[in-house]
């Protein structure tokens, strides 16, 4: 139980904004809350009607847009010192549903008092809590504005529990808590409080993909990487792996690094998976994918000048053995891209340009130019490997296959456990019809939480 501070609240009489030394009527008290129109849900107008004065403000957007321009924009000069895991998160907005269960829960609310106003949504087929006014007595109340459906899963810090399936909630953008000066560490408190039931926009890595025509010489096009079918990265890739990902993704984000870092195995064995996880994982930095078919260009003498103007980014060379081989007994525009990859790990280049460069293939570490190696430059080295006994067991019961992988007696690679995953799948499918109807009809959305208040049909 929170602490409320219900101990009654006395006004100063000298305070502004009391109106009882001339009488009002609630209809002058409306002329004079109200600036632009007459707003059913104004929140100063409904504040002065009950409490017959004027309210303090405290508005969280406003100073939260302050926060991350001006001071941003300050802070500049302190680059150096600064990753972009250590900046912290943008304001966020205001899961509606946890807020109301808590205001009623810790409050005691009565929610028959609400003022609200809602909107249908005719896309969802549902209505939405766009304003609601909640007067928690002894001068304070609040106005909750802007509510919307979430479009796309969002970054739920706090674990809330979502409003439907694939993690949509129904959101305020921001809000206003009405308070007199007696009443400001009780406003304060609340201000706190709400802070426990905020989201985020998932922020995602700029992903541009190297393109090559003669005319145009290197160019970048925006792409899309498709989501990866990751739940668990210890059931893919074993139990040491999640530390050895976050290791990586804490170094590939910090600020004006570089280095080389080398990630191989057989086929099959799930870089490039990993590598779409890890690409949605990357927040705030500029991701330059080169193909399999380009990566010879890297060898080319414009493309360290293209890569100039892509600074603190991350540069991915997807099959990149042909190019990273040892250079005793290769061509000179081989030894050339080698040159090149050394120059942007560590040479006077990586001082400049500050690129991470990860490097996945299929071949042998052993066969891999010695001088990409070398500590100091290289980040990490990972080589994917089949999943043992235990493990693949482990994954087969997760993916609910038949005898959950108890007859799997050697190591396997995830490539054919999936492929054994299609192989039942099928099978199924062909042998009763009606599991794949039922597959097709599966509903998007999860039965809604309990339907808080009735504030959502």
């Amino acid at each position: 139980m929170v602490d409320q501070s219900n101990a009654q609240i006395h006004v100063s009489s000298n305070y502004s904004g009391v109106c009882q030394h001339v009488p009002f009527s609630n209809e002058d008290l409306i002329k004079i809350t109200t600036q632009v129109e007459i707003n059913l849900l104004h929140g100063p107008t409904l504040f002065s009607l009950k409490y017959r004065m004027l309210p303090c403000l405290m508005n969280r957007e406003s100073y939260e847009n302050y926060r991350y321009t001006y001071l941003d924009t300050i802070s500049s000069s302190l680059d150096d010192e600064q990753t972009s895991t250590t900046q912290g998160k943008k304001a966020g907005i205001y899961h509606t549903t946890s807020i109301l269960r808590f205001l009623v829960d810790e409050y005691k609310v009565d929610p028959n008092t609400f003022i609200y106003k809602r909107t249908y949504d005719y896309k969802n087929k549902i209505k939405i809590m766009s304003r609601i006014y909640i007067d928690l007595g002894n001068y304070v109340s609040i106005l909750f504005e802007n509510g919307f459906r979430s479009s796309k899963p969002m970054d739920n810090p706090n674990e809330l529990k979502p409003d439907e399936d694939k993690q949509i909630f129904y959101c305020f953008s921001n809000f206003e808590i009405y308070h007199v000066p007696q009443s400001v560490e009780r406003a304060d408190l609340v201000l706190k409080q709400l802070s426990q039931f905020e989201l985020y926009n998932e922020e995602k890595a700029n992903l541009q993909m190297v393109c090559y025509n003669d005319k145009l010489s290197f160019y970048l096009s925006p792409i899309k990487m498709k989501q990866p079918d990751i739940v668990d990265l210890k059931l893919q890739y074993g139990d040491e792996f999640p530390n050895i990902h976050k290791k990586l993704l804490k170094t590939l984000q910090e600020n004006k690094s570089s280095g080389i870092t080398m990630l191989h195995g057989l086929p099959g064995t799930g870089k490039t998976s990993y590598l779409r996880y890890l690409i949605n994982e990357v927040k705030s930095k500029e991701i330059i994918y080169v193909p399999p078919d380009l990566a010879h260009k890297i060898s080319e003498p414009n493309f360290l000048p293209f890569l100039l103007s892509h600074s603190n980014s991350i540069l991915i060379i997807e099959d990149a053995e042909n190019i990273i081989h040892d250079r005793t007994d290769n061509t000179v525009l081989h030894k050339q891209a080698v040159a090149n990859l050394l120059n942007l790990s560590d040479g006077l280049l990586g001082d400049a340009m500050h690129q991470q460069i990860i490097c996945t293939f299929n071949c042998d570490i052993q066969s891999i130019d010695p001088a990409l190696l070398r500590d100091g430059r290289l980040v990490m080295e990972y080589k994917f490997d089949k999943l043992n006994i235990e493990n693949a067991r482990r994954l087969c019961k997760h993916l609910d296959m038949e005898d959950y992988g108890n007859n799997i007696e050697k190591p396997i690679s995830l490539a054919e456990i999936y492929a054994k995953k299609t192989t039942e799948k099928e099978i199924l499918t062909m042998n009763d019809d009606s599991i794949a109807i039922n597959q097709r009809i599966l509903r998007d959305k999860i039965p809604q939480i309990e339907n808080l208040l009735n504030l959502y049909s």
